[in-house]
């Protein structure tokens, strides 16, 4: 049972939580396209750049909140469950987090060696719009995957935008319209992510392909 005394975790209600969080966006994204931050690390393992945005919006004594799962070793994040506007498809129990998240991690490493082959400039079987869209194929596949297992207590969203952004930026295709802060326009995005949910892939990887050309 999830202790009682544990807090609420709402990071937006916390003073210059929209200034913390610009700032450490830009930072990570200037890390990422300067090729500071390994895309492959940060897209299997994202908790490193969680504990970035978020380790100066957490409650007190509370500091693990940032850069760890739900489902680890913390007294209020081994039996911590989320939900998201009723859909039970998102927020996977704590128990198997962890284990869900290794073998998640596991299969984007592949699916990014994947596509360091078909991206490697002797590659000519595939057309340049073909390696783009198996490549936001892959990226929009990860994202909606991480937003339904939603490993953290909060800022789910911000580690999966992130995740996307380092996929798609490995091969650069950066994203002009998709930003990691603040959360892209509502209801759009919610409803891309539904639809891919539903089975209709076509509306967020429309979407993409969108933010990528500006």
């Amino acid at each position: 049972m999830h202790p009682v005394n544990c807090p609420q975790w709402e990071y937006s209600h916390y003073p210059n939580a929209k200034e913390i969080l610009n700032h450490e966006t830009q930072s990570i994204l200037i890390d990422l396209r300067k090729g500071y931050l390994d895309t492959a690390k940060s897209s299997t393992d994202s908790r490193v750049v969680h504990r970035l945005l978020f380790s100066q919006l957490t409650p007190p004594e509370h500091d693990y909140f940032a850069g760890h799962y739900r489902g680890e070793d913390f007294l209020c994040l081994k039996e911590c469950r989320v939900g998201v506007g009723g859909d039970m498809r998102v927020g996977y129990h704590p128990r198997i987090i962890i284990e869900k998240m290794d073998q998640f991690g596991e299969a984007i490493s592949l699916g990014i060696k994947k596509l360091d082959i078909i991206h490697q400039p002797s590659e000519a079987q595939l057309s340049p719009i073909d390696k783009l869209l198996n490549t936001v194929a892959f990226a929009c596949e990860v994202f909606v995957e991480m937003l339904t297992v939603h490993p953290y207590a909060n800022g789910n969203g911000h580690a999966a935008r992130f995740i996307l952004w380092s996929i798609l930026g490995r091969y650069g295709y950066w994203p002009v319209h998709f930003p990691i802060e603040p959360r892209p326009p509502h209801p759009w995005y919610v409803d891309c992510i539904n639809k891919y949910r539903n089975g209709n892939k076509q509306p967020l990887e429309a979407y993409i392909l969108q933010c990528i050309i500006g």
